[in-house]
């Protein structure tokens, strides 16, 4: 496609309930109504399950690039599947594409008011992805007679389609902005520090005083930009003075889980759809839900050409994709903790600190058990270096580092040898001993040394 143009759907006068399903009965005539009915309350399920027991997000594919052509740049949509805000599967394929000249071109009216007065600048457009679905499969059907053509068939199938756009203000996604900030609240979490520790309660009411009304200039966030829900963290002293006890650290977090689930979550995300069944009809407000799930943000630079605003071919169009949720897939959440080892999901995550490797180990070999295949090989005569799964090594500066916690045994045979980190080289870390004296090992002592190790990683 050329561009991605809007497409208006016809609703129906009134949508089917779909907390309602059909209840026949011998004798009962099914109509239409009855129908659309139960199929509204069995689709209505499969989306309430999804949205609200996984998430939203994209599942699979759906990269976003540009591609430089003789009509300017063009932005290309990969094939792929995604779950949107509403709970509803789309499916992009094959491959889209649209030409922003073709869509600077054709909303000139919206793209002017973003610029002002300057005839250059740039501005942000959000892809977003939508469900939708049209009407195939003609038939005939029964009617009066004398009727125009196109009242002698209807669609007898509605097809599960999605509509790709560029617009010049963002979806809402309360609910996806609000979680990132608690994810990052929990990280923010001390543990340990000798006492005195803070209880459960304390620490959900430092959630609660966390999660507060958003204002007009909301508070410093370790986002990129400001939420778009009711709702903010403010991340400071609350948490931070906090002091909280390892051994309790289930507890701690099925607790602030608790306060997500039962009192945060419902204000950015509605309890569920349609009406309230028996009871009372509500009067609470609910959260609404933007039914597109976004993509990207594309920041194209713009000159004014012939009284149309185009792609500035002298600079690049950026594709910003920091706010796209993603949904992970329960295969991959399984290998990464089940493969964590001691470290836990942190030492997946490559957040916090976790220990990723320990044992005893020396020269002439390691002395079992050891963990994740911790080792030592002598590259000198007072040179050795350890080696484990996963090592990667470190860059001059943050956020990955090791902490390397290193001694020798009594029985090495070498009057008070002592062990210092001597660097990081691309196969493992590289550990120089020494005597107490400071002398240098001499003809093959360091064969006979056992180091105790324990190494961690931080970030």
């Amino acid at each position: 496609m050329t561009t991605f143009a809007a497409i208006s759907s016809t609703l129906d006068a009134k949508a089917p309930d779909p907390t309602k399903h059909v209840n026949y009965t011998l004798g009962m005539v099914l109509g239409v109504d009855d129908f659309n009915q139960e199929f509204a309350y069995l689709a209505g399920r499969d989306r309430w399950l999804a949205r609200d027991a996984i998430g939203y997000g994209t599942l699979n594919g759906l990269n976003v690039s540009i591609t430089k052509t003789t009509k300017g740049p063009q932005l290309v949509v990969g094939s792929g599947a995604a779950l949107t805000p509403r709970g509803q599967l789309v499916c992009v394929k094959p491959a889209q594409c649209a030409y922003l000249n073709d869509w600077l071109t054709a909303n000139k009216p919206q793209v002017t008011p973003l610029l002002g007065s300057p005839l250059a600048g740039t501005i942000s457009l959000y892809l977003t992805l939508c469900y939708r679905d049209c009407p195939v499969d003609l038939v005939p059907i029964p009617g009066e007679p004398c009727r125009s053509e196109d009242e002698l068939t209807a669609p007898s199938r509605l097809a599960d389609d999605f509509l790709l756009d560029l617009r010049t203000a963002p979806p809402d996604q309360a609910e996806e902005d609000l979680l990132r900030e608690f994810v990052a609240w929990l990280r923010m979490l001390p543990f340990g520090g000798g006492g005195p520790y803070a209880t459960i309660a304390e620490l959900e009411d430092a959630l609660r005083n966390a999660a507060q009304p958003v204002l007009t200039s909301p508070p410093s966030s370790p986002l990129p930009s400001p939420p778009s829900g009711p709702i903010h963290f403010v991340f400071g002293s609350p948490v931070i003075a906090l002091n909280l006890d390892p051994a309790l650290a289930a507890d701690y977090f099925r607790a602030a889980f608790g306060i997500w689930i039962e009192e945060i979550r419902p204000k950015v995300h509605a309890a569920c759809a349609g009406s309230c069944g028996c009871c009372s009809g509500s009067k609470e407000e609910e959260p609404k839900t933007d039914e597109c799930l976004l993509l990207a943000r594309v920041d194209v630079p713009v000159v004014s050409s012939a009284g149309n605003w185009v792609a500035d071919d002298t600079q690049d169009v950026v594709i910003d994709e920091s706010r796209r949720p993603l949904l992970v897939h329960l295969r991959l959440l399984q290998e990464l903790i089940t493969t964590a080892g001691s470290g836990g999901v942190a030492a997946g995550l490559g957040g916090g600190v976790a220990v990723v490797a320990a044992g005893i180990v020396g020269a002439s070999g390691p002395r079992p058990p050891v963990f994740n295949n911790l080792a030592a090989e002598k590259i000198d005569k007072d040179t050795i270096r350890l080696t484990f799964t996963g090592y990667v090594a470190p860059p001059t500066s943050p956020p990955l580092q090791y902490i390397v916690k290193c001694t020798p045994l009594a029985d090495a045979g070498v009057q008070t040898p002592m062990a210092v980190i001597d660097g990081f080289d691309p196969q493992g870390v590289v550990m120089r001993i020494v005597r107490g004296t400071g002398a240098a090992l001499t003809g093959n002592q360091i064969d006979s040394i056992m180091l105790s190790v324990e190494i961690s990683r931080i970030g």
